[in-house]
């Protein structure tokens, strides 16, 4: 039985499935992507959320395109996300054109700019290039409808703020690590206020919210698991998007049936507390820039 996942309208007019699948590290045969992202789309999954960064663009292309041969399922009906930081040298639309080669399809739903920097190093070389920069190609890679909605990753408000002063194209989408434990409410507001919609990465916290003592308790009151309370309290009461990473074809099903139930208002708050703005995505140890300090 497929579960009915909702969908929510970016400010370009496209919608987004409010639950998609994360492949962060996922290094899949093709064989193992096809089966997984079958059961997925089984189940009801109808978006998928993968990085140049991944280094899994091009299983997951022949992968689908040998899903889409079977005639269930169409293109458009799967959304699409990727991302990329570029570095100095690197032009965005032959990103943009080698993510499509590699994921065999036309267009992609959604493009976002993984990280507002790139690595620098022990020499300390500023290596990105300039975010007005790559905006501005972006803009013309949806012109040329190669993407249909452009947005970031990472990115706090400051960031933000300085790239709405000149984005002829506003972001549709900031995908940030948001969980129980890291809930960003001003981050989230601000989104809100400029119609960006926001995308819930390590909506379990990497896993160490299972082993929550409050939240096992709330999941054995409404009989589900504390994976379903966490991802239910995200979508449902912040009314955020989420993309719960599994390779595990049998825990597809876990992470997307929890819409069956409503949270009572002292368990919503007892989760609310839960907030201690903790982090398992560090990005000083990723770039050695304290990007969010």
């Amino acid at each position: 039985m497929q579960n009915k996942v909702p969908t929510k309208k970016l400010n370009t007019g496209y919608k987004i499935p409010m639950v998609g699948l994360g492949v962060w590290k996922n290094d899949n045969s093709v064989e193992e992507m096809q089966e997984l992202l079958q059961k997925a789309f089984d189940v009801g999954y109808r978006h998928i959320d993968t990085a140049i960064a991944y280094e899994n663009e091009e299983v997951i292309g022949e992968a689908l395109e040998n899903i889409f041969k079977k005639g269930e399922y169409k293109r458009e009906d799967i959304f699409i996300t990727s991302k990329c930081f570029p570095k100095k040298d690197e032009n965005i639309k032959d990103m943009v054109k080698k993510s499509l080669s590699k994921l065999r399809t036309k267009y992609l739903d959604l493009y976002l700019l993984h990280w507002s920097a790139c690595p620098i190093g022990d020499n300390l070389e500023i290596k990105h290039k300039p975010v007005h920069e790559v905006w501005k190609e972006l803009e013309e890679c949806v012109d040329q409808k190669l993407i249909r909605s452009i947005g970031v990753s990472n990115y706090n408000v400051q960031s933000l703020f300085d790239l709405l002063s000149y984005a002829k194209i506003k972001p549709a989408m900031n995908q940030i690590e948001l969980h129980a434990y890291l809930q960003q409410p001003d981050l989230i507001a601000f989104c809100k206020k400029f119609d960006i919609q926001v995308t819930a990465y390590s909506p379990i916290g990497r896993g160490k919210l299972l082993e929550d003592e409050q939240i096992k308790q709330i999941a054995e009151k409404y009989h589900k698991t504390p994976a379903q309370i966490a991802l239910h309290y995200l979508n449902v009461n912040l009314d955020l998007i989420v993309i719960p990473k599994t390779a595990n074809p049998e825990r597809l099903k876990e992470n997307i049936d929890w819409q069956d139930f409503k949270l009572e208002k002292n368990d919503v708050e007892q989760l609310k507390k839960l907030d201690q703005d903790k982090r398992f995505v560090k990005p000083n140890e990723l770039f050695d820039v304290p990007l969010f300090d």
